[in-house]
């Protein structure tokens, strides 16, 4: 079993991936928040008990977990002995895709302006001369 930031992280960034071709404006972050809580999801069984929890944990052992970025595969025994590596690869794939988005969507300069940065000159005033 991958650990769950693993889920989280592929999640993330396969909905930020696919929300930076979307001509939307706002509302990407939490977007791609929301990918990575849906690809958590069929880990939800570990939160409930009884009939709900056998529901959830049928979920989480059959195929049909993929529909949530790929859950089943990661959790697969090949993958659950690379689960140091899957989570290092992982965090930089996030990296990764932090960095792009801010590349991409970032402010091009300061929203507030630094003292001495800027060349300009400030607006004339009136001199207390000529008033």
């Amino acid at each position: 079993m991958a650990p769950a930031i693993v889920h989280f992280t592929v999640g993330f960034v396969i909905v930020l991936a696919v929300l930076w071709l979307v001509p939307i404006t706002r509302y990407r972050l939490t977007g791609a928040f929301l990918g990575g809580i849906w690809g958590v999801g069929p880990d939800a069984h570990h939160l409930f008990d009884g009939a709900r929890g056998e529901q959830l944990r049928e979920l989480h052992d059959s195929s049909i977990a993929d529909v949530f970025f790929f859950h089943y595969t990661l959790d697969r025994p090949f993958f659950r002995a690379l689960d140091i590596e899957l989570t290092f690869l992982s965090l930089a794939a996030l990296g990764v895709a932090f960095l792009l988005y801010d590349w991409r969507f970032g402010r091009r300069k300061p929203a507030v302006r630094l003292f001495g940065t800027d060349n300009t000159e400030p607006p004339d005033r009136p001199n207390r001369e000529d008033q």
